[in-house]
């Protein structure tokens, strides 16, 4: 029968790890952001001012689960990796969007 062509198959493992790496990274880039923007500019605003009450330690995103989401796409691509087939696309963008979550947690630290 037709067998697909070894160059164009993808490792929907690694394809179902990306996705999940994904929806992990949009959702902690979206978390971190809005804590950065708003809650830390305005702890620092009210610091400025002298705004005890306000000025509180306020929360600090953990960065254990853009850790685990860089653990995910590693794994995703490994798989395809290991099995020679092509990595997707959702993969390398997970990895990204987890580094940049990270990164928003380390900002959100220093403050």
């Amino acid at each position: 029968m037709n067998e697909p062509d070894p160059a164009t198959r993808i490792s929907y493992i690694s394809w179902i790890l990306g996705q999940t790496s994904s929806i992990l990274g949009i959702i902690l880039v979206v978390i971190y952001g809005f804590d950065l923007v708003l809650l830390q500019a305005s702890r620092i605003y009210a610091q400025n001012l002298g705004e005890i009450g306000q000025a509180a330690a306020g929360w600090v995103p953990p960065m254990s689960p853009a850790l685990i989401g860089l653990g995910i796409a590693l794994v995703g691509w490994l798989a395809a990796y290991l099995r020679s087939l092509i990595c997707p696309v959702a993969v390398p963008v997970g990895a990204v969007l987890n580094f940049i979550a990270l990164i928003l947690a380390l900002i959100a630290l220093t403050y």
